[in-house]
């Protein structure tokens, strides 16, 4: 099968991939494995047509895609929990994007937004938030619902080989073959999201560069958390004695 490779530029714009062998995985997600995966259906303002896109969840009221997905929307339905379109663990309704504010339809440069929830969306097994930046290991891993000939409904994940050299970030796959229906998923190095989707012939965004726009929409505090943050996070834990205290712990804020 053909192979890809997909260039991450942790900079203001993707570039194209270039072609490598690399072998990879392909398989059919299961339920509450990539809790952080949702799926947009759009409403075009401009054509009234519905299109599809790919998102993650990185916030219990935001959703991370590219720009090019909902600049024109008039309305999105999100759905969590879904390895089948058809079978979602929740769906919420929104009007309301953030586009990032150098984005340019005409060139493509930081394709990249913020989808806001319209409520406080609380994690499950099946529904988890994502940090949206974070290192880059050697693997990772892609899921998308694709489709040849229109939008997929099955959710499938494929294990890349991840490298980075000189700023520059490297995804290899023989599997993936993007489409237009996958434009905004996820690339997950270890723990974190470190890139996006951002065109169906294979080109990628690195997630890094935009940490400064995305606490401030946000409000995350996505600074890497050293030993001193940690201890006072345990003790933090320790002092939740009551009930209430429990009860809102278990959202992710």
């Amino acid at each position: 099968m053909k192979a890809f490779a997909f260039v991450l530029l942790c900079a203001l714009a993707a570039v194209q991939g270039r072609y490598t062998g690399l072998q990879t995985t392909r398989s059919a997600a299961a339920l509450g494995e990539n809790p952080y995966v949702v799926h947009l259906r759009i409403a075009v303002s401009t054509s009234g047509l519905l299109e599809t896109c790919v998102g993650s969840l990185v916030d219990n009221r935001w959703v991370l895609t590219a720009a090019s997905c909902v600049a024109s929307s008039r309305f999105i339905w999100v759905r969590y929990g879904v390895v089948n379109v058809i079978n979602p663990s929740l769906v919420t309704e929104t009007s309301t994007v953030r586009l990032n504010p150098g984005y340019s339809a005409a060139t493509g440069a930081n394709n990249i937004a913020l989808v806001s929830i319209n409520r406080y969306v609380i994690p499950t097994d099946n529904i988890v938030p994502i940090v949206p930046v974070g290192p880059v290991g050697d693997s990772g891993t892609v899921c998308a619902f694709g489709g040849e000939e229109g939008p997929g409904e099955v959710l499938n994940c494929y294990q890349v080989q991840v490298s980075e050299e000189d700023g520059v970030l490297t995804v290899s796959s023989d599997d993936f073959e993007p489409s237009p229906y996958d434009v905004g998923a996820a690339v997950v190095s270890g723990d974190n999201q470190v890139g996006l989707l951002v065109d169906g012939s294979g080109k990628f965004l690195g997630t890094a560069a935009y940490t400064s726009w995305l606490e401030q929409e946000t409000g995350l505090d996505l600074s890497p958390a050293g030993p001193e943050d940690s201890n006072e996070s345990e003790d933090s834990n320790e002092s939740e004695d009551s009930p209430e205290d429990s009860a809102e712990a278990v959202h992710f804020v």
